[in-house]
């Protein structure tokens, strides 16, 4: 009867931990990384490897982050720093910060900086 009395509080506890921890919801997975569709504005800084009509690549890094390839979209709403000149200025190998978002699974470049040499 003792047993009994001593694990019917402990199993009344168990389930009752087991609802509470269903109900939490889930962080994201690790395996893929930060997921970008809930990301505000984020920028990084790099090397320009290529521009295109429709966008450019940028080999560089966010902060804390090892260097990788990005690709980005440009849109009406790009702004391009860039001392005067225009997108179709810009050249391989300019230093350049890019400030963007995601938008629709789409990495949109919202500010584009040409950093001096």
């Amino acid at each position: 009867m003792r047993r009994v009395a001593a694990v019917a509080p402990a199993l009344t506890l168990a389930c009752s931990a087991i609802p509470a921890t269903a109900q939490q919801k889930p962080g994201p997975d690790p395996a893929r990384g930060a997921d970008r569709s809930s990301m505000g504005m984020r920028s990084i800084t790099g090397t320009m490897k290529k521009m295109t009509e429709k966008g450019l690549m940028v080999l560089g890094r966010e902060t804390g982050q090892k260097d990788k390839e990005w690709a980005f979209v440009l849109d009406a709403g790009t702004r391009i720093e860039a001392g005067g000149k225009s997108a179709a200025d810009l050249r391989e190998g300019d230093a350049v910060t890019v400030t963007y978002t995601n938008r629709e699974g789409k990495i949109v470049a919202q500010n584009v900086k040409v950093n001096a040499p």
